[in-house]
């Protein structure tokens, strides 16, 4: 291959000194390392390019029109990390560099309609599976977790409610035994720890929080409890 620029599919290359160099900005535009700007081109995230290169911000940034050696064009690859550019890594490594080092050129392959509707639309299925993937790893993180401070004070509120509206007022007789009302938070706590299996509240999986909730909204105590505190608030206090 000469000295001069080709440009294969869109990526610029040319050769010095038999080393292949490609242009920076064709290069991370095909990684994916750009974004789409108001006016509607796909233009390079520079800083981003430089950082992930290691080139400090001196005055010597790589810009349009410079070019990188094949282990930076590597190097950016790998710090880009996303589908399109594993996609993009491959070609040049598994199509380009072979071609050029055998014939000193690429020959381009040219795709049908079909063809390149199907690779499009393999790409946006390796978009969509790293997507999903990310949404399953944050479910598992809140499943590991439990809850955090501010839900377990609404789940406290919320067990506190219920025990009081359970036991006939914050007032009443019955809450106000103190034997009585223990009985009635420790059942709480029991039928809510064996529904999900969870050695304290702050283990709960914040998945299953509002589940918990209306839990708790609709708890009734066993029929023995439920006697003790109607019998209790029935009982009339000799002046």
């Amino acid at each position: 291959m000469s000295n001069d620029i080709q440009i294969f599919n869109g990526l610029k290359v040319k050769e010095v000194n038999g080393q292949v160099m490609f242009d920076a900005e064709t290069a991370a535009i095909g990684l994916g390392i750009s974004q789409i700007a108001k006016s509607g081109n796909n233009v390079v995230r520079w800083e981003r390019v430089n950082k992930y290169l290691g080139i400090p911000t001196s005055g010597d940034e790589l810009k349009r029109g410079d070019f990188i050696t094949e282990p930076q064009f590597y190097k950016l690859a790998i710090k880009a990390n996303n589908p399109v550019a594993e996609k993009f890594q491959d070609w040049v490594t598994e199509e380009v560099l072979p071609s050029i080092r055998k014939t000193g050129g690429y020959q381009v392959k040219q795709m049908t309609p079909m063809e390149l509707l199907e690779t499009q639309y393999e790409a946006l299925k390796d978009v969509d599976a790293a997507q999903k993937e990310l949404r399953n790893e944050f479910t598992d993180l809140k499943e590991q977790f439990g809850l955090p401070n501010d839900f377990r004070k609404r789940f406290t509120k919320a067990r506190n409610k219920r025990v009081i509206e359970i036991m006939g007022g914050y007032y009443g007789t019955a809450y106000g035994n103190k034997k009585l009302r223990s009985a009635v938070y420790r059942e709480l706590s029991n039928y809510v720890k064996d529904r999900f299996q969870i050695g304290e509240y702050a283990n709960l999986p914040l998945s299953r929080f509002d589940e918990a909730m209306r839990l708790i909204g609709n708890w009734q105590p066993s029929e023995v409890t439920s006697l003790a505190i109607e019998g209790a608030n029935q009982t009339v206090l000799e002046v």
